[in-house]
């Protein structure tokens, strides 16, 4: 009949703790009437909706939507997004920590989240309340590990042909593949995830060349990311990685690609550019030469030569959210708006990433259907899960400044556009937003304060300011500056009149 919600009635299908059984999860078991987590080493005890949620996942099997698990978990009571992504991102951390990797969480975009588990050898991955929901988990294992090898033959990266024998190296090969979907998002938290697939990968299959190449690459990411307190350590185990990947896959790209990054690009154009190159070169299937040539070319603003190498980039990482994004900047700052729509339609097909989401509000505000623009506002089922009602708040009043270009209008985004930015490290979209508001003045004050450290704006400059990037400075949303004399000091400030002088080329806004 199932257990009775907050209302008195009735909810089939809700996890009652004290009544699950216990169940194997990868290489935990899972006890959840204590709300226990066990591996051969370690416990850990999970908060009650953590593992509910988990119970659940594991329990239903397939694909639950949000709606499946509130009903489930929460009574059925009205729970925002924050709330189920807390607890999805506890136990994900849960997975990588712990569970070593041996399971995941899957999000399916705009249906819902299923449970991954990788089998243990000797052991099943999971023991479910009825046979039916056992094997279909089976049958999702086998298909993202065939679907997994073909992502490898498409980003050109080798695999070792041990992978197709024993069983444990099918093991280790399966985290192997989950890492690399994961090296898009330039997310620290992802990176993270992937670093523990990745390691347990190579602790399955210790000669795995192509995994020890692949922490060699995320090792050199967290490093470049920049936690001190964690740096003597991270550089450790990258000089292993690279060691361990000479050794078993000598000429790996990603340990290659490790050894050659030198930290972020901006302000030293001139000298990355030549090295990506060679790096695009060198390894052209590999997505991350490419890749980081298009970012250096957006930055200078040479959109049209970011396109070409941007594109490479998206064929070699499909399922990375970022070189997607990018292109479709680079698409639109290169006035092939058709294109640059056609690529964000359908990056929007499968990925609510923030980056996506606001290019898209921003492409359609910004070539005059500010009411198609306010639609994708208004779909709250599209939005990306990090969104505020604040922040949807701010993008109204902005939408509706740019589509009615009243005085008050305009005052008033401008007022939560100011009020934002005082809240919030390197404003720098902000300052865009007044630029297309038509107010110059304080557009510029705030760029000089993020780039330069300049003005009453100062304190906005990253502690780093290798942080900030220079695209948004040469896309369409900036043209009422590009003619003012700040503006130029401001470029000549960051280093980019000197960078045009050396590479001998102008950015594409200067050659129309």
């Amino acid at each position: 009949m199932g257990a009775i919600g907050h209302d008195g009635l009735a909810v089939p299908g809700k996890v009652d703790l004290a009544h699950e059984p216990a169940f194997r999860l990868g290489i935990l078991e899972v006890e959840p009437s204590t709300r226990q987590l066990k591996s051969a080493t370690r416990s850990e005890t999970l908060e009650p909706r953590v593992m509910q949620v988990l119970v659940a996942l594991f329990r239903f099997g397939d694909i639950l939507t949000k709606d499946d698990l509130i009903l489930r978990c929460w009574d059925g009571r009205v729970v925002g997004d924050d709330a189920i992504n807390r607890v999805l991102s506890r136990i994900r951390h849960v997975a990588a920590d712990i569970g070593h990797g041996s399971f995941s969480v899957e999000t399916i975009t705009k249906v819902g989240y299923r449970l991954h588990a990788t089998e243990v050898a000797g052991e099943p991955a999971g023991k479910s309340h009825d046979q039916g929901s056992q094997s279909g988990r089976s049958r999702r294992n086998m298909m993202l590990a065939a679907g997994a090898a073909g992502a490898a033959v498409l980003v050109g990266l080798p695999l070792a042909w041990r992978s197709f024998g024993s069983k444990e190296y099918r093991q280790a090969e399966e985290f192997y593949q989950r890492a690399l979907t994961l090296r898009g998002s330039a997310s620290p938290e992802d990176n993270r995830q992937a670093i523990a697939y990745l390691r347990e990968a190579v602790r399955i299959a210790p000669d795995h060349g192509a995994a020890w190449g692949g922490l060699a690459y995320s090792y050199r990411s967290a490093l470049l990311g920049g936690e001190p307190d964690q740096a003597a350590g991270l550089e450790a185990r990258l000089q292993e990685s690279l060691r361990q990947a000479d050794r078993h896959d000598p000429g790996n790209a990603d340990a290659a690609i490790a050894r050659r990054l030198q930290g972020h690009f901006f302000g030293r154009w001139e000298t990355m550019e030549p090295v990506y190159r060679e790096l695009a070169s060198r390894f052209p299937r590999h997505p991350t030469g490419h890749y980081l040539l298009g970012s250096l070319l957006m930055d200078v603003g040479r959109w049209n030569e970011a396109v070409d190498a941007l594109r490479i980039a998206k064929v070699r990482s499909a399922l990375a959210p970022f070189p997607r994004y990018k292109l479709t900047v680079a698409l639109w700052s290169a006035g092939r708006i058709s294109d640059a729509e056609r690529e964000i339609d359908d990056a929007m097909r499968w990925s609510v990433h923030s980056s996506i989401w606001q290019t898209k509000v921003k492409l359609l505000a910004m070539t005059g259907r500010t009411e198609a623009a306010l639609a994708v506002l208004n779909d709250a089922s599209g939005r990306p899960a990090d969104t505020t009602e604040e922040h949807i708040r701010r993008w109204r009043l902005f939408l509706a400044a740019m589509s009615s270009r009243l005085v008050t209008d305009v005052d008033r985004a401008m007022e939560a556009i100011v009020s934002s930015a005082r809240q919030i490290a390197a404003p720098v979209p902000e300052a865009f937003q007044c630029a297309m508001l038509g107010r110059t003045e304080p557009a510029l004050a705030i760029l000089e304060g993020c780039y330069l450290g300049i003005g009453e704006w100062a304190d906005k400059r990253p502690a780093d300011p290798t942080g900030n990037v220079a695209h948004p400075l040469f896309q369409p949303q900036a043209e009422s500056l590009w003619t003012e004399p700040r503006f130029t000091r401001l470029l000549d400030g960051i280093g980019l009149e000197r960078y045009w002088r050396a590479a001998g080329r102008k950015p594409d806004y200067r050659l129309a």
